[in-house]
């Protein structure tokens, strides 16, 4: 019965850090990836983007389009809320590098990503890393079967998030999220907020060893999905962010 609670509560931590990821049938052309957004903020948020919850929180990251500075831009605004923009790949792909817009307009007070009390983000972009699970121990084997089974979802081994860190943050730092280890943050801003949409551009490769080095299949690696999200569920503050274009190739 401990077992079993201890996988129920590993199942509800990936839940609560990753949402849900589905797996689309269509096929996605390489040059059209991640799906843009769309001509102006009248337009429905496209397909296959699909917002994503955890059940036991009631309160919900509201995601839409708006103008940025004469450009359209995703905006993420929570108020003691969690959520997650999920974007699924059809099929595992290898990818060299992403590249996206974002900015922070209001930062998650007290917030302190490497707590669970302090876990809330103003801005963070994730990918989901295809590691080799059977160099897993059977421990976290069986907790990820447990956890996709409570989701009846294909839930991501690993996850590598981007995240605007807390001011004065260690820019650079790479840890495990304090919910999951299945789950790794690198810092990359820690600035308190901004004024315009600033430009990042990651080499995916180098950045997925550098977290999952041990755990990767020989070769290049795969991934399967991004999202984005801005958080302060745990923090009951307010978060608000905004994600500009966004490429991978």
């Amino acid at each position: 019965m401990v077992f079993l609670t201890r996988l129920n509560r590993f199942g509800s931590a990936l839940l609560l850090v990753l949402g849900v990821c589905f797996v689309s049938p269509a096929a996605v052309q390489a040059s059209d990836l991640v799906k843009p957004w769309p001509e102006n903020a009248s337009q429905p948020i496209p397909s296959p983007w699909v917002a994503q919850y955890h059940p036991k929180i009631p309160q919900h990251t509201e995601f839409k389009l708006v103008q940025a500075g004469g450009t359209l831009a995703l905006e993420a605004v929570a108020n003691k809320a969690y959520g997650t923009l999920v974007h699924p790949f059809a099929s595992p792909v290898v990818l060299n590098t992403l590249s996206w817009e974002w900015q922070v307009l209001t930062h998650p007070t007290g917030a302190d990503l490497k707590t669970k009390a302090g876990d809330d983000a103003g801005a963070k972009l994730c990918v989901f890393v295809q590691i080799d699970e059977g160099k897993l121990g059977l421990g976290t084997r069986l907790a990820m079967a447990a956890a996709r089974t409570l989701s009846g979802e294909n839930l991501p081994a690993a996850t590598l998030c981007y995240v605007w860190g807390s001011p004065g943050e260690r820019v650079g730092q790479v840890f495990d999220n304090p919910y999951t280890d299945r789950v790794r943050n690198m810092v990359l801003r820690d600035l308190p907020g901004s004024n315009a949409l600033l430009s990042e551009q990651r080499d995916l490769q180098a950045d997925a060893r550098l977290a999952f080095g041990d755990e990767l299949p020989k070769g290049a690696v795969r991934f399967t999905g991004l999202a984005l999200g801005a958080d302060s569920d745990n923090t009951g503050s307010t978060a608000k962010a905004r994600f500009g274009d966004i490429a991978a190739q």
